[in-house]
């Protein structure tokens, strides 16, 4: 059995010391095929980093001798182009550079990196003590030098950009807007480098997750193709059914768990006519590692390292130290579980997030929503469970610090276990009692999908359920699908949530009530019910009407 190469990105290391690979090198040939200067991004976790570890041992003329050891059983083994072990590399990862002394720190790298460069392969090219001279030398030389090649390969280019961007915005400006700035400086002896005649940089790929800092620096990736949302490319890293498959048959997991990988991992599509969908790398052999050393599931389905700090994403949701419009944005996207926007917005400025169309493609390249499909517009939703729950806690963490609303953790967990395993309805009326006597909320219940949204927030907290929202049932939409992920849970439920303006008569509350009877009594005839009130879960169909801020029915029918 195959090491299991869970958080390593190291290609010679997989090939040579026995760890799964999922071969992705027929995407080379497509690269090969497909222009010489390319950008793609990816949310984080996805492989980018393995992935540019594969083309820097194919294209390396360092590794040549090594290629039947590193590729022979791959497709590019099988079928190698005229570029194999050919190129000079000169490689860069940019998350290594500390955003402290943020323009020395990245003057000193890339000095290193191209003294390490010269040095490696013996090149005669004279060291500067500035490195912007260094690297002008060494365009120089590969100019000269026509039977020399030189590929750029660049990892997570804007990895301490948008660290600087969450933790220092004025230095972040600094770097992208200062003409003294050598982070800028270099992104403009790359676009030389690679324009002209004789252009000493023959080939270029870059990753990261985001274009906004391309676009602050160069006012966008335009010397070659930005691959990210290209149909060939969809599944260029990440794991596909088929091969999420193949991992399962080689390390005996159970079938039935693909379900579960299904609901907590899956979802991904970055094209909007691609038809399938793929699996984040790092989550899946999070699992797979797991279960190899554990022989059960996670207790906690969401790796540590794929958990995002909310406090990384405060300055999208902030404006002069308020909440802006995109936290309603966020609100109303956790309420219904997608959104629509005009396009995926490919160049756009970090400094310019108000507009709808950048934040929700923001949202996008982030990994917090995906492509569902596009008619008239394109429709983002949330991928999988696991986002769901990371976009949660980064809006309970934004309520709590403005101090708008908070629970304490163990009352919810406690309240819902006792709906788990005795159907209390204790719960829905303990986040009611809290939505009206903090009074800070009030401000903030415009409509339906506030209320909603902070339900789904907090009967998400455990891992009795998985919570679903506007959860589609015999051709129906449930406000609230509660499905058991437990095996002593007794209890599901259908909720279904009515909202009265605050300053509107009640006199329409029994209508209300009738219509939320009849939807739930649908809902329920779906196979996705029945399927777990044939196993023996006792199903709560449940009705709960507000008045703003005020629940002032809760009915179980």
């Amino acid at each position: 059995m195959k090491k299991i190469p869970y958080g390593i990105s190291d290609f010679y290391l997989i090939q040579t010391e026995n760890y799964y690979f999922t071969d992705k090198t027929k995407f080379i040939e497509e690269l090969e095929n497909d222009g010489l200067y390319q950008m793609f991004l990816r949310p984080r976790r996805f492989g980018k980093s393995l992935f540019v570890a594969i083309l820097d041992a194919y294209y390396n003329i360092s590794y040549k001798n090594d290629f039947k050891k590193l590729f022979g059983d791959t497709y590019i083994g099988k079928k190698p182009t005229k570029e194999q072990g050919s190129y000079f590399i000169l490689k860069f990862d940019f998350s290594i550079v500390s955003i402290e002394d943020v323009n020395d720190r990245f003057t000193h790298y890339i000095k290193s990196k191209l003294e390490s460069f010269i040095k490696s392969y013996k090149l005669d090219i004279e060291l500067e003590s500035h490195p912007k001279d260094t690297f002008n030398n060494i365009l120089i030389y590969f100019q000269n030098n026509h039977t020399k090649k030189l590929y750029i390969l660049i990892d997570e280019y804007d990895h301490f950009a948008n660290r600087l961007l969450i933790q220092d915005k004025p230095n972040y400006k600094g770097i992208v807007t200062d003409k003294t700035a050598f982070f800028k400086e270099f992104f403009t002896m790359l676009k030389a480098g690679a324009s002209g005649n004789n252009a000493p940089i023959k080939r270029m790929f870059i990753t990261g997750v985001t274009p906004m800092t391309m676009y602050d620096v160069t006012s966008g990736f335009n010397i070659g193709r930005n691959l990210s949302t290209n149909y060939k490319f969809n599944d260029t890293v990440g794991f596909t059914q088929s091969e999420l498959e193949e991992i399962f048959n080689h390390y005996d997991i159970p079938k039935h768990y693909l379900e579960d990988m299904k609901v907590w991992y899956n979802n991904y599509r970055f094209n909007q006519d691609i038809k399938h969908t793929i699996y984040n790398t790092d989550m899946i052999l999070y699992f797979v590692k797991y279960y190899i050393d554990n022989h059960s599931i996670p207790d906690d389905m969401i790796d540590i390292n794929v958990r995002s700090d909310y406090s990384r994403l405060r300055y999208l949701i902030y404006t002069n130290n308020k909440l802006n419009g995109n936290f309603e944005t966020l609100q109303l996207l956790l309420s219904k579980n997608e959104m629509t926007t005009n396009s995926i917005v490919q160049d756009f400025s970090a400094l310019n997030l108000k507009d709808s169309d950048n934040f929700k493609s923001l949202l996008f390249y982030l990994g917090l929503v995906t492509i569902k499909d596009k008619k008239l517009n394109i429709t983002l939703q949330i991928p999988n469970e696991t986002i769901k729950r990371i976009d949660i806690d980064f809006l309970k963490e934004s309520l709590k610090l403005e101090n708008i609303f908070s629970i304490t953790s163990s009352k919810i967990n406690d309240t819902l276990a006792k709906f788990a395993t005795d159907g209390s309805l204790e719960v829905f009326k303990f986040l009611a009692k809290n939505i009206k006597e903090q009074s800070n909320i009030r401000d903030y219940i415009k409509g339906e999908h506030h209320i909603k949204a902070i339900y789904l927030a907090y009967l998400s907290l455990s891992n009795y359920y998985i919570t679903k929202t506007e959860a589609e049932l015999n051709k129906g939409f449930a406000d609230l699908f509660l499905i058991p992920f437990n095996p002593y849970v007794k209890y599901l439920a259908l909720v279904e949530l009515k909202y009265i303006k605050r300053g509107d008569k009640l006199d329409i509350l029994p209508t209300l009530i009738d219509d939320a009877t009849t939807q739930l009594n649908t809902y329920e005839k779906d196979s996705m019910v029945l399927k777990h009130t044939k196993k023996g879960l006792l199903l709560k169909k449940i009705i709960l009407v507000f008045h703003g801020w005020e629940l002032i029915k809760i009915e179980e029918i």
